[in-house]
């Protein structure tokens, strides 16, 4: 699954202010244009209520892209670089240094900094933080994109086609890239250099956060290219959907799979996820980052081993070794963090009673109707189904280790009758992980075109950009922001948490 950043919010800013340029007089008043349109989106994205949110994302993103380029062409005037596809020279004139205010998203809200005003916003001198700060909200931007456009898919009351299941996680994958190279920008460019109230130190413009961002969105990236043809997923979402009707005409296909192509990649998403989540955890002494985001991509890393063994039980199972599959799929429960019910009854030598079996099918049944009641009918889908995936597919892959389990069990009790070996040692067999993504490079900003060069060399109109007000009502902390940024939901909430199809 991919994270869900909250995105920042901004004070306002006119350039003409602070810089103005002999050769192109209105590109200061066209670039503060530009980022009142951005302000007004964020400001307005706040406001709504965070299961609206959503359907706002592609208004960010497009006055992000009219605002970037803008921003670097004054960026690239103030270090004398040439501006646009045909490097036309832009002088601009400093008169004072530029101050804007950004309300930082990923430190923890627990922790006290210095040098933040009252609502949570760092004020910085220096075009450089402006520029930090877009870019980061450009990587939240795209990766909040890829996620809904996964939910809505996968998720959806009608279930998808495997070419629509195809088209949309291509196109999360896409988003998710750019953002990693968005993240990885930040990380590496090295002129970067501005100035913050207080001297505090923000965990979201350090380099090894962004470069852990970056890390993180590859390793979801190279998870969506195993669940693009993942059918058991599909399958297992399949079943609790209750607004599917094609179990009547036929049972859901399960084609044979590449198993040991996608044990390799999801060891590579694990391996990519652990490493993101070392880097996230390294900064939490006096600037703490989210435990959330920390948690998610610990937790990350954990279901793609999960879902390893899981690819290597199917192998063992297609090749009627049913004795070994099963062993692997309690492998997957251990790497989750749990041992199957069934392997601690064999140990134990004790079999579960039936009145444990219809306690537990009573509980499940009971959640199923507590969703139920908050189902959303106009789209079909339960209630809080946004909000699925946040613990990094953890609980989605626990049901598919289950139903998986339960059914070769009950095979090899009957049919097969095979040994089935200690899963214990498993784990460390896991060969080592393939890249199915060419890394991306840095991400390369948008220039403006000869067009929009030609009319920033007439003189600026009399009307500016008219501001929302400087008193910047967004910091009032309303119940969906509240709701948005719940505790990171653990294993043992799983049955309260998840919304069942």
């Amino acid at each position: 699954m991919v994270y869900s950043f909250p995105l920042p919010t901004t004070s306002h800013l006119s350039f003409q202010s602070y810089l103005s340029s002999s050769t192109h007089p209105s590109l200061p008043q066209l670039a503060s244009t530009a980022r009142h349109g951005l302000r007004f989106a964020l400001k307005s994205y706040k406001r709504l209520h965070h299961t609206e949110r959503v359907g706002h994302l592609p208004s960010i993103l497009d006055a992000l892209n009219d605002y970037l380029p803008y921003l670097f062409a004054i960026s690239n005037g103030l270090s004398d670089k040439p501006v646009g596809v045909d490097g036309e020279e832009v002088e601009i004139t400093l008169r004072a240094e530029i101050e804007v205010e950004w309300r930082p998203t990923l430190t923890c809200s627990a922790s006290i900094l210095k040098g933040i005003r009252d609502g949570g916003r760092i004020r910085g001198r220096g075009l450089d933080f402006e520029v930090s700060f877009v870019l980061t909200t450009l990587g939240y931007v795209l990766s909040g994109l890829a996620r809904y456009g996964v939910l809505q898919t996968m998720y959806s009351p009608s279930t998808p086609t495997p070419g629509e299941r195809t088209t949309a996680i291509q196109t999360a994958t896409r988003q998710l890239l750019q953002a990693s190279a968005t993240h990885l920008l930040l990380a590496s460019f090295p002129s970067f250099s501005f100035e913050l109230a207080g001297a505090v130190v923000v965990s979201d413009l350090d380099p090894g956060i962004q470069a852990a961002l970056s890390t993180l969105a590859l390793a979801e990236a190279t998870l969506l290219a195993v669940l693009k043809d993942d059918a058991y997923t599909s399958a297992c979402i399949q079943s609790r959907n209750p607004h599917d009707k094609e179990w009547m005409v036929r049972a859901p296909e399960i084609p044979k799979v590449r198993a040991l192509l996608f044990v390799r990649l999801c060891v590579r998403g694990a391996e990519y996820a652990e490493q993101a989540a070392d880097g996230l955890g390294a900064f939490r002494g006096s600037d703490k980052v989210d435990e959330d985001l920390i948690k998610y991509a610990q937790q990350l890393g954990r279901v793609a081993r999960a879902r390893a063994c899981r690819f290597f039980a199917v192998d063992a199972e297609l090749a009627g070794k049913a004795g070994d599959g099963i062993a692997w799929l309690r492998a997957g429960r251990g790497a989750l963090g749990f041992k199957s019910a069934l392997e601690d009854d064999q140990s134990t030598g004790k079999r579960k009673g039936g009145l444990s079996k219809l306690r537990q099918d009573w509980t499940e049944r009971r959640e199923e109707r507590k969703i139920e009641k908050g189902a959303d009918i106009s789209s079909g889908r339960p209630k809080g189904w946004l909000d699925w995936g946040d613990d990094a597919g953890w609980e989605e892959e626990y049901r598919v280790l289950e139903m998986l389990e339960t059914k070769w069990v009950k095979m090899n009790d009957t049919i097969n009758t095979q040994l089935i070996p200690s899963s214990t040692p498993l784990l460390s067999k896991l060969p080592s992980g393939r890249d199915i993504h060419t890394p991306p490079g840095p991400y390369v900003p948008p220039s403006l075109d000869k067009n929009q060069l030609v009319r920033m060399r007439a003189p600026p109109e009399d009307e500016e950009t008219s501001d929302l007000g400087e008193n910047d009502s967004d910091e009032e902390a309303d119940a969906s922001s509240k709701v948005s940024s719940m505790a990171f939901p653990g294993p043992k909430t799983m049955a309260s948490d998840a919304p069942y199809y």
